[in-house]
């Protein structure tokens, strides 16, 4: 079985390696970017299954790299990171299959990216306690749909 193509876009080169070594466990990681410019450049050229990205980044956010793939028929599902869930519920409705607090990277990135390409929304453990309060135990690792419009 083939492993899913992954392409990070994280400005923190630090936070960027530890992403790529975490998520080359498991994933076939083709590219990493310090920014939403050689984003939207990369996932043209290599077309990963999916795309990890920091939602904040020089040049170009991580939704509005999104939006320009999308605009240019590139419909790549992106797994939205970020320290805080402020803007998570929104950036869903935009368009991005999953957003992951940096908090629950450690315990649920793999998940959300193997639910984004299956064609799931995800929002992670902390994300869903700041939207609708702590799930109980039974709740934790389940996915949380996300209705469109």
């Amino acid at each position: 079985m083939r492993k899913l193509r992954v392409l990070i876009a994280e400005d923190h080169e630090q936070m960027r390696w530890q992403l790529i070594r975490f998520l080359g466990l498991e994933f076939d990681v083709v590219g990493s970017v310090p920014n939403g410019g050689k984003l939207v450049d990369l996932a043209i050229s290599l077309t990963p299954d999916v795309i990890v990205s920091d939602v904040r980044m020089p040049v170009l956010s991580g939704p509005e790299a999104m939006k320009i793939l999308r605009r240019t028929g590139y419909n790549i599902p992106f797994v939205l990171i970020s320290i805080s869930s402020c803007g998570a519920e929104e950036f869903i409705r935009q368009g991005a299959a999953a957003f992951v607090e940096k908090l629950d990277i450690g315990y649920e990135l793999a998940h959300a990216v193997r639910l984004a390409a299956s064609g799931t929304q995800y929002l992670s453990r902390s994300v869903r306690s700041s939207i609708i309060g702590e799930p109980d135990d039974g709740e934790k690792d389940r996915q949380f749909e996300v209705s469109g419009p």
